[in-house]
């Protein structure tokens, strides 16, 4: 009998032990959330986020002239460069669409001095046309001038000279008064009207002379070189 009534007092002595060490516990974890997330990273520092999207999104493309073009044309190519090419490219993107094919690129190319074959040219469009249309646009019409460059003469530096020599007074046109100043000079005659009607033929934007891009322009369109 007194063995059962010490093993009864082991009972509740162990489940008091119990209780005690359960309430202990709860009071030092506290209520557990089930909604609460494991682990909460810290606030980004200032600044932190805005490095973040400029490293993860590169831009490899910037505006000029209203045109996107890629970095490695802005390091390769000066605006000036880039806005009078894009003359040559209207110039035999005969359907305004915006797009050359084969044919388009090779006269274009051999307009600003380079040597390409049919072959050639049908080959730099398979291979420069990034979208698999068959044809380039603006953007890869200037990588493939920038491929090319080097390889042959250039026939547009040479227009480029050939304007600054009718440029007197440097101003970035050829007026009326400029072409006859270059006909003296070369002791070639022309009437006054013959010279105006030379004028008028490049004077797209009707301003009365001869910008740049104009007299580019005409020296392509008459093969003067």
């Amino acid at each position: 009998m007194p063995g059962k009534k010490k093993g009864s007092k082991g009972k509740k002595k162990g489940k008091a032990k119990g209780k005690k060490s359960g309430k202990k516990s709860a009071e030092t974890t506290g209520p557990v959330d089930p909604m609460a997330p494991a682990y909460v990273p810290p606030p980004p520092k200032p600044g932190e986020r805005l490095i973040k999207l400029l490293t993860s999104h590169p831009v490899n493309e910037k505006e000029i002239h209203g045109y996107r073009v890629s970095t490695r044309i802005l390091d390769s190519l000066t605006p000036q460069e880039i806005r009078d090419l894009r003359v040559v490219f209207d110039l035999f993107d005969t359907n305004a669409d915006g797009y050359v094919g084969p044919p388009e690129l090779r006269r274009a190319m051999k307009a600003l001095g380079f040597k390409v074959s049919r072959d050639e040219a049908r080959q730099i469009v398979q291979d420069g046309s990034l979208k698999g249309r068959g044809m380039l646009d603006f953007n890869e019409f200037l990588e493939t001038v920038i491929d090319k460059q080097g390889d042959s003469r250039d026939i547009y530096d040479e227009i480029l000279k050939g304007f600054q020599m009718f440029d007197y007074e440097k101003k970035g046109t050829i007026s009326f008064r400029n072409l006859q100043h270059a006909c003296e000079d070369a002791g070639i005659r022309f009437t006054e009207r013959e010279l105006e009607e030379m004028i008028e033929e490049a004077d797209i934007n009707g301003d009365g002379v001869i910008d740049q891009s104009e007299f580019i322009k005409i020296m392509l369109q008459t093969n003067l070189f």
